[in-house]
């Protein structure tokens, strides 16, 4: 490989996205083709077909354990052939689809962001075995919290789009009825929180250059945690660059469960969860 990614893991809703836009800022291609969420379609997508194939999926994803060395052989080589044919123009956009067409030999910085990554960093260190990985992590309440929200936010519509009916009608394989029903319990998104950062805190005995950030540290004190990762990401950024990305920092959205009694009662069932005092979660209030 030309030149190996920047690749963003890390749970859903633990700032991933306003890290990939930090990154983005930087001047990191990460993707023609952003969701809402900052993630790349296409990789996405990818990681979603892997792993379907592993009888997993993004909150139930534990049968990803189960992996075996076939089984990352030959996703890896499913992964480069798509990398690396037109379907990519979604990805690269048609400017630089025309000026190379292989993801795999990008002469430029690039990466994506997609929490799925941190279920499959096995099987992309089997592609890119120098890849710098970029690391966010989130106390798990707000993360549980957020997805419940989510989740009850969803459950208010109670009819179907037109696109989403058609989709219904071909059996399209995407969730329309129901995104999931796991994380409206917040016991089981904080243990979903759990298993993807084990797996993302794991990536320091897979790949040689990784890093870990506090979600809640960076909104506290962003610039030095911005001039720790460009230096990481071997980017020499002006300084008025890093300002006005500071100035996006919102320092009010860390630790938000404060607000809320419930949200705290539960915090304090769960506080003492070794992950939680592994990170200095126990300590909160």
């Amino acid at each position: 490989m030309k030149n190996q990614p920047i690749i963003i893991v890390g749970m859903h809703r633990s700032g991933t996205s306003m890290l990939t836009r930090f990154i983005s800022d930087l001047g990191v291609f990460m993707g023609n083709d952003k969701s809402e969420n900052d993630e790349s379609k296409f990789f996405q997508n990818l990681n979603r077909y892997i792993l379907f194939q592993a009888g997993a999926s993004w909150d139930v994803p534990q049968t990803v354990d189960l992996i075996d060395a076939r089984f990352r052989n030959i996703s890896s080589k499913i992964i480069l052939e798509r990398m690396d044919s037109i379907n990519n123009v979604s990805y690269l956009g048609w400017k630089n689809f025309v000026k190379n067409r292989k993801i795999s030999t990008r002469s430029t910085i690039w990466g994506w962001k997609d929490p799925r990554n941190t279920l499959l960093l096995p099987i992309y260190k089997e592609l890119f075995p120098e890849a710098k990985i970029v690391h966010i992590y989130r106390n798990p309440i707000d993360v549980a919290v957020s997805l419940q929200t989510r989740e009850f936010l969803k459950k208010e519509k109670n009819t179907l789009s037109s696109k989403e009916k058609i989709k219904v009608k071909l059996l399209i394989k995407e969730r329309i009825l129901n995104h999931s029903f796991v994380v409206e319990d917040l016991l089981r998104g904080v243990e979903l929180w759990e298993f993807y950062t084990k797996k993302a805190l794991d990536s320091d005995k897979i790949f040689n250059d990784t890093i870990h950030i506090k979600y809640e540290d960076f909104l506290h004190n962003p610039k030095p945690i911005l001039n720790e990762l460009s230096s990481f990401l071997e980017i020499d950024p002006k300084e008025s660059l890093i300002e006005s990305v500071v100035k996006k920092v919102d320092a009010n959205r860390g630790f938000a469960f404060k607000k809320n009694d419930e949200h705290i009662r539960f915090y304090e069932e769960v506080k003492n969860r070794p992950l939680l005092k592994s990170l200095g979660y126990n300590n909160i209030l």
